[in-house]
């Protein structure tokens, strides 16, 4: 049987290493293994934790216990692996496919969990960066059949297109 791109990707055999690399020294150091996927694990302000996706949700690996803990993000449960952090560490910016189309928006939620704010009302966007002063979000998305680059400020409001 030959894979379409409409085919699902069978992700059931997938393992994950989380794994830092030190410049200086040119050591891998091995963080934890996993029996599952993990995806686009990012580094918090005070390099005390990683934020990564799997299975659709945001999980906290802290770097001195080196346990995962689920970031609570209420509705949203559908992530992929656009996760960006704020520059003061308080927030964490995701893409979510919603329930209701299926289709993504970029959400922020406080890094201590609760309940995400819709940034983006317009889907498809997907995640690609938060600007260092966190006023503005960017981003891919699909506005009148054509993919371009967006901004819009980390609170909501106005996108603007940029491509």
């Amino acid at each position: 049987m030959t894979k379409t791109d409409t085919d699902p990707w069978d992700r059931s055999r997938d393992r994950s290493l989380l794994q830092v690399y030190d410049l200086a020294t040119g050591c891998i150091e091995t963080l934890a293994e996993f029996d599952y996927l993990i995806e686009a694990p990012n580094w918090s302000p005070n390099g005390k934790f990683l934020l990564y996706n799997s299975k659709g949700r945001v999980y906290r690996f802290d770097l001195e216990t080196k346990g995962s803990t689920l970031l609570e993000t209420d509705f949203v449960g559908n992530c992929n692996n656009d996760h960006v952090l704020s520059a003061d560490g308080g927030s964490v910016a995701v893409s979510h496919g919603t329930k209701e189309d299926g289709q993504s928006r970029i959400y922020t939620v406080p890094i201590s969990g609760g309940v995400p704010r819709l940034i983006t009302p317009l889907a498809p966007s997907y995640l690609h960066g938060w600007s260092p002063d966190g006023r503005t979000l960017a981003y891919c998305a699909l506005r009148d059949g054509e993919f371009d680059i967006y901004t819009i400020p980390a609170e909501g409001g106005e996108e603007t297109r940029l491509t």
